[in-house]
Order: structure tokens, then C-alpha cells, then sequence
């Protein structure tokens, strides 16, 4: 008798005796690793319909039956038309209701099948006992694994037969006007039993009541709701949906978003949540955080920054990095590296209205100056760094940067020795200039992205004459491959200046808080009597790169015998890691050289030179070639 009929003689037996005959594991796990992917669809029907019905009645651990079940529906062309063919009829909501984390899981599974077409959907909104008993078991289930599929199910109801955004496209127009007539999106937010079932579960006034979730338990609600939130948010969802029920929890013409970032959190009680909140506040700035809507930033603003900053949400949230006096320590501890990311995403997205606060402005270059000059040189070394502080630096405008770089600057309080891997990234960003926007988000316009690439050359040319050592101590750090992670960070910031996005100053000073210097101020300011080379690769080949930089780049990769791996080739050493980075940004200098030499006919000699260097490969050969750079005539 063939696998196949072995298994359907079992089920028969179990079906008969649900109490006495166990469930023979070994025989499911080995149908499932060699048929369920040959079997008929005939077939495939019938051992469904059978594991249902012994579902059933079962008196024994399920998992056995729910895991084949999950197995043999996964395929794409089982539909949930075929979902609602089964025998006896699966009934969801029992299935969503059941104790057993596995049954949750299974009827997850066959509810999801709804989720690919948009008049399946409509079919679950169509009952609304079924989305009640989903919204239930999101949002209160003890098992994580479950709350994650439930919150995947729900989201692919809700967004049933549409494209929606990915990571790579913004949603369509339709789709953005489209959303909320959906049949699902209107029993979610416009039924006042099931929308309501959302704001009893989460609030915390009917904590401890008979039926409801204790304090603990509404938090972790709570905090899944903020989730899902993040991904479908969009104006309906920030309007009033359904009077009746916001009305009940003090949200007036208003709607969940409101409940959910103003109301619902004990923030002051709980700091976990609050932490929780934080981040979520952080999220909804991102113009591209809904997969429903973009919300585009026009006017150096966007209707989550006003919303924010209407509900005083924003000045609360900034506090405590920057007015960190006002709060207890034990606040500080959980919140000051929330609200430091908060203000790293405020700068990197809403550069300009930042700049325009001048007060905001400068608390956080004060608090950035004020933290890092505390730092000693032995915290450096021993990676004590503070790193959401440096993340606030990287993200801060550039131009916000120029005023201090005569007196307090925090950007000065950074070095290349001892060498520190944050410290290194950290200039690698400020230096290299700002990324590719995407304009769709209309996140910065063409004078802001110049002045930012003009303030991203001034401010290495005014670091590099502060520490004109700095290139020797990179290097130095680059070929100290024991401390791989330095090593690493100071081979980005060669290849970060390499490939610098830079602008040239103004002709004219001009005017303002925020002002650039001219080509002639920032030589003086400089003490060069020569204008400052223009672009990254020039820099590279000017004093004092030029004789540490290059030279370094040339000479084969150094091997350590006693390192993990440390042999030559080995992908997992990191002598090779190192040496394979430094590899990649002498190419990318080279493509840099042979755009510049098919513009101007210069520096052919050295881009020979790096030809010899790469047909060696990672690791190099002899050591001469790299000893002839200071003699090459550039």
C-alpha cells in the first residue's frame, strides 16, 4: 500500500476513535516531506476535508493535523474558494477563538487565502462575527507568533486586490482614494461593534473589568496596534470614523490616531510604552511609512509633522534630548536614545523646518557639543561611545553645522585617533554629502540639496585643517586589521570622500543664520593661498591625502596569522574582510580616475598604476607598487 493510502486509512481511524486512537506523527511529517507537493489536487481535496473533520472532534494535541493542513493549502492555486468548499465547513471563528495556539494558526492560514483577492475580502467583511473574532484574537492572544499572522491576515484584508506601495513605488492615486471604500476597511473602521472592539481592547479605563484584559495585557495590545497603525495610516484613518464610539474615549472630531497617540498610553506611568510611543512617533514622520499613503512634504512640512507638533507630541518628544533636566534619571535611561532617534528623523526629513526653529537649532548643537566634549580619549578606545548622539550629528543638516566651526563645534570634538568606528562613520556621512533624494517624496529642493553639498566640502576642508593629520591616523587605522570594525569605518571614509557629493561656494557670501562662505573665505579660513580642490577624487590627490591615502590603498592587504581565519582568501577573516573593502574603494577610485582623465587627458600614469595594483587582486602581491606613488607627478 503506497504512502497515500496509508495516511487516509490512518485518518479514517482516528475519525472513528478520536479519544482512543493517537495520531501517528512520524507517518504525517514523512507524507508531508514526500507527497504533499505531488499529490493530485483531487487528493490534495480529500486529505483536507479529512484532517477537518477529525479537527473536529479531536481529544489530543492538534499540531500534527494543523501542520499537514498548513502544508497542503500553502500552494497559491488553493483558493479560498476552495477554502469555503471544505467539508464540514470551517468554522472561522471558532477556529480563531480556539484555545490551541495551532488551530489559531491553521484558520489564520485558510482566512489569509481572502487576502489576494479583493471580492474574496469582501466576503470575510460580509461577516462580521468573523472580523470581530480576528480583531479579538490580534489583538489579545497570549502567543506572539500568533498575533504577528493575525496582524498579516488583517493587513492583507484590508488591502485586499491592490498594489499598494513597495519599497520601491509610492501608491497610486486610486488606490489612496480607493482604500476605504473597501468592504473590509469599512467593517473595520465603520462598524461600531467591530471599530469600537478596538478602542475597549486598547483602552486602559476597562482594565481588570470581567472580560477584559488585565493592565499588562492591554499594553501588549496597545502596542500591536501602534504597529499595524505604522503601515495603513492615512487621512481617514486620522478623521473621526464613527462618533458614537470615539465620543466614549475622550477622542473628539478626531479619530484612532488621535486614541492611539494621544490617549491610549499611560506614558507617564509606563516608560516601556512610552518608549513604544516614541518610536511609533518616529515612524509616522517618514513620508513613505504608510503602504496606503505618502504623506509627501511640501512647505518644509507634512500633515504627520503638524500633526505632531499641533498635539504637542513633537516639543514632549524632543525634551528629553534636549532638555533632559526637566526628567527624572530613570526616564532618561529609556528615553533619551527614543528621543534622540526622533530628533535624527525630524532632521534627516524636515531639514529645513528645523533650520527655521533657530532655538531648536541650537539646543541640539549645544547638547551634541556639550556631550561629546566630555568624552576622553580612553572612552574612544574602548568603544564607550555615545551612539545616538553621533547618530543626531550624522542626520543634522550640514549648513546647521557652519556657524560653529570656529568655536564649539561638535564636529571638532570628533577624531580619527584613537580610532573609534562610530566616530569614523560619523564623519563619513557629514563629509560625504547628502544622498540621492527621492523626489517623488518631495523631501529637499535643488538649492537645499546645493547648499547641503556645498556645506559637506567646506566643513572637511575646515576639519582637515583643524587635525591635518587626519588621513595618516585613518590610515593607521585602516592597517590596524585587530580592530577590524575601526578598520572597516575608516576605509568607509576614504570611499565616502572618493565619492563625495560635492558643490562649489558661492561667487558672493550670502546672507543668514545659515550663511556659506566664498571660494576665496574658505582658502583663507584654510590658510591655503590656492583654491581648495572641488571634488572628492581631487581631494584624494591633494596634500595631505595624497601621501597617505593612496599609497595605503596600493600596498598589498595585511595578513595575520593569529586572527580567526587569518589566512589569505578566507571571506570569514578579518584580515580579508579589511582587505577586500580596501580593494573595492580602489576600484571605485579608479572608475572616479577614468572619468576625470577622459575629461582633462590627466593622471593616465596613475590609473596604470591602479590597474596593476587590482589585477592582483584583494590580497596583493609585492609591496613595490604602492612605494611609487610619492614619486608620480600629479
Amino acid at each position: 500500500m503506497d504512502l497515500l493510502s496509508d495516511i487516509q486509512s490512518h485518518l479514517v481511524e482516528v475519525a472513528l476513535d478520536p479519544a482512543g486512537k493517537a495520531l501517528n506523527a512520524r507517518l504525517l511529517e514523512k507524507f508531508d516531506g514526500q507527497v504533499t507537493e505531488t499529490i493530485s489536487e483531487i487528493d490534495r481535496d480529500t486529505i483536507i476535508h479529512q484532517l477537518a473533520q477529525i479537527l473536529l472532534n479531536l481529544q489530543q494535541d492538534p499540531a500534527p493535523v494543523t501542520d499537514l493542513i498548513e502544508i497542503l493549502i500553502r500552494p497559491a492555486v488553493y483558493t479560498f474558494t476552495r477554502v469555503l468548499e471544505i467539508q464540514p465547513p470551517v468554522d472561522f471563528v471558532a477556529g480563531l477563538k480556539a484555545l490551541f495556539p495551532s488551530i489559531n494558526l491553521v484558520t489564520l492560514s485558510l482566512l489569509e487565502k481572502a487576502g489576494c483577492k479583493s471580492s474574496d475580502a469582501g466576503i470575510v467583511a460580509g461577516k462580521p462575527e468573523i472580523v470581530a473574532a480576528l480583531i479579538e484574537l490580534w489583538l489579545s492572544t497570549p502567543t506572539t507568533a500568533v498575533a504577528l499572522k493575525a496582524h498579516r491576515v488583517l493587513l492583507a484584508l484590508l488591502t485586499a486586490g491592490e498594489q499598494g506601495r513597495t519599497s520601491n513605488t509610492k501608491p497610486s492615486t486610486n488606490y489612496q482614494k480607493s482604500h476605504e471604500q473597501g468592504l473590509m476597511w469599512r467593517r473595520v473602521f465603520r462598524d461600531k461593534d467591530v471599530y469600537g472592539s478596538i478602542y475597549r481592547i486598547c483602552s486602559l479605563t476597562t482594565a481588570g473589568r470581567d472580560g477584559e484584559l488585565r493592565k499588562r495585557d492591554k499594553t501588549v495590545a496597545q502596542a500591536r496596534l501602534l504597529d499595524l497603525l505604522v503601515e495603513i495610516d492615512c487621512d481617514s484613518i486620522r478623521g473621526p470614523q464613527v462618533a458614537e464610539v470615539e465620543s466614549h474615549y475622550g477622542v473628539k472630531d478626531e479619530g484612532l490616531m488621535d486614541f492611539a497617540a494621544l490617549r491610549m498610553i499611560d506614558y507617564e506611568d509606563d516608560v516601556l510604552m512610552h518608549m513604544t510611543l516614541i518610536d511609533f512617533l518616529a515612524e509616522i514622520l517618514k513620508p513613505d511609512h504608510s503602504i496606503i499613503q505618502t504623506f509627501d512634504i511640501s512647505n518644509h512640512t507634512s500633515s504627520s509633522l503638524a500633526f505632531l507638533i499641533q498635539t504637542g507630541l513633537h516639543a514632549r518628544t524632543l525634551s528629553y534630548y534636549l532638555d533632559a533636566s526637566k526628567h527624572s534619571s530613570l526616564d532618561l535611561t529609556y528615553l533619551y536614545s527614543r528621543s534622540a532617534n526622533y530628533l535624527a528623523t525630524y532632521c534627516s526629513f524636515y531639514s529645513s523646518h528645523f533650520l527655521s526653529d533657530q532655538s531648536v537649532t541650537g539646543w541640539t548643537i549645544d547638547r551634541l557639543y556639550e556631550t561629546l566634549k566630555r568624552m576622553t580619549p580612553g572612552q574612544w578606545a574602548q568603544d564607550l561611545t555615545p551612539k545616538h548622539d553621533l547618530h543626531v550629528l550624522a542626520s543634522l543638516p550640514r549648513v546647521a553645522l557652519l556657524p560653529r566651526m570656529t568655536q564649539g563645534s561638535p564636529l571638532f570634538m570628533l577624531n580619527a585617533k584613537p580610532p573609534n568606528a562610530d566616530a569614523l562613520k560619523t564623519l563619513a556621512v557629514v563629509f560625504k554629502g547628502p544622498r540621492e533624494q527621492d523626489s517623488s517624496l518631495g523631501q529637499i529642493d535643488s538649492d537645499e540639496e546645493h547648499r547641503e553639498r556645498s556645506a559637506a566640502r567646506t566643513l572637511y576642508w575646515l576639519y582637515l585643517d583643524q587635525y591635518s593629520n587626519l588621513w595618516q591616523d585613518v590610515v593607521k587605522a585602516g592597517e590596524t586589521v585587530a580592530l577590524k570594525d575601526a578598520a572597516l569605518a575608516s576605509i568607509a571614509l576614504i570611499d565616502a570622500i572618493v565619492n563625495a557629493n560635492w558643490a562649489t561656494l558661492p561667487s558672493a557670501s550670502d546672507e543668514g543664520p545659515y550663511s556659506l562662505p566664498t571660494e576665496k573665505q574658505l582658502a583663507e579660513n584654510c590658510h591655503s593661498s590656492q583654491p581648495l580642490p572641488a571634488t572628492g577624487l581631487l581631494a584624494m590627490l591633494a596634500p595631505p591625502a595624497l601621501e597617505a591615502v593612496l599609497p595605503y590603498l596600493l600596498r598589498p592587504a595585511q595578513t595575520f596569522s593569529n586572527l580567526v581565519g587569518g589566512g589569505k582568501g578566507d571571506v570569514e577573516s578579518a584580515a580579508y574582510r579589511v582587505a577586500a573593502a580596501k580593494f573595492d574603494v580602489l576600484v571605485s577610485l579608479k572608475s572616479r580616475l577614468v572619468e576625470y582623465v577622459q575629461e582633462t587627458g590627466q593622471l593616465n600614469e596613475v590609473v596604470e598604476v591602479i590597474d596593476k595594483r587590482l589585477a592582483l587582486g584583494p590580497m596583493g602581491g609585492s609591496s613595490d607598487v604602492g612605494g611609487r606613488v610619492g614619486t608620480l607627478d600629479l
